[in-house]
Parts: C-alpha cells; sequence; structure tokens
C-alpha cells in the first residue's frame, strides 16, 4: 500500500514538476487524506508517526528562509511522502535525493556549461531515489 501511494504521488508530481515546474495542491490534499486511514492502520502503536512530516517542514521552512531557493513544492512533496515513510526513512530518502540531483548538477555544469544559478526541478530526483533505494531492497542490499 505505501509503495503504491508514494510512487503514484511523486510519479504524478514529477510529470508536473518537469512540465510545468509546479506541483498539484489537489494531489497534496488527497494523499494527505489517504495518508489518514494508513497511519491509523498500520502506525497505531507509534505515537511518533507523524514525525515523518518533520522533513518536510523543515523543508518549507527552509524555502519560505531563502526566498524561494528551496520550492515549496518539493517541501510539500517530503511532507506527504514522511506521512508514509516514517522520519528515518525520508531522511535517508532525502539524502539519495540530494546526492543524485547534486551528481546532475555537476553534470550540467561540466558537460551542458550551466551556470550555478540553473534551476531545476527536484522532484523527479525524490522519484528516482525512492525507486533505487527499492530496488536495492528488493535485490536484498
Amino acid at each position: 500500500m505505501e509503495q503504491i501511494c508514494i510512487l503514484s504521488f511523486l510519479g504524478l508530481n514529477s510529470c508536473l514538476d518537469l512540465r510545468r515546474k509546479q506541483i498539484s495542491l489537489v494531489l497534496v490534499v488527497l494523499y494527505v487524506i489517504l495518508s489518514v486511514p494508513y497511519l491509523i492502520w498500520y502506525r497505531q502503536k507509534s505515537v511518533l508517526f507523524l514525525a515523518g512530516a518533520l522533513p518536510g517542514v523543515l523543508m518549507l521552512c527552509i524555502g519560505k528562509a531563502s526566498g524561494g531557493a528551496l520550492g515549496q513544492g518539493d517541501g510539500l512533496v517530503i511532507l506527504v511522502s514522511g506521512l508514509y515513510m516514517g522520519i528515518w526513512r525520508t531522511v535517508e530518502w532525502i539524502m539519495s535525493a540530494l546526492l543524485l540531483a547534486a551528481a546532475w548538477a555537476g553534470f550540467l555544469l561540466v558537460v551542458k556549461k550551466k551556470g550555478w544559478k540553473e534551476s531545476f526541478p527536484f522532484v523527479p530526483f525524490l522519484l528516482a531515489a525512492y525507486i533505487l533505494r527499492a530496488s536495492i531492497k528488493v535485490m536484498g542490499g
């Protein structure tokens, strides 16, 4: 259930982020609503089940403090996905996505001769990191 929700949420928002450089607030609200029964059913014994949203809240604060250098949509996507994954898996997932994005930025700087101020969508890296981590887990790594 978790993987289906996260993959569909990230997949749809990745497409929107690549095409329009924005995410869908309708999807954000829908997946938050869908997370409630999931949280109640699977994590009812854990008092800290909402802690998974903390990295998203932190990203929203950083985005606000940086004047939008980090998109608010990215923070919302992380917040919603974190509800399904929990705090530690969310932190590991974000770190993986940041490494992938840094590698892409390095590629753009070196090969494509893009500048330091060049921006690119981050949600596709969140999707790639989730798929990569799930694939490694399936393979027993």
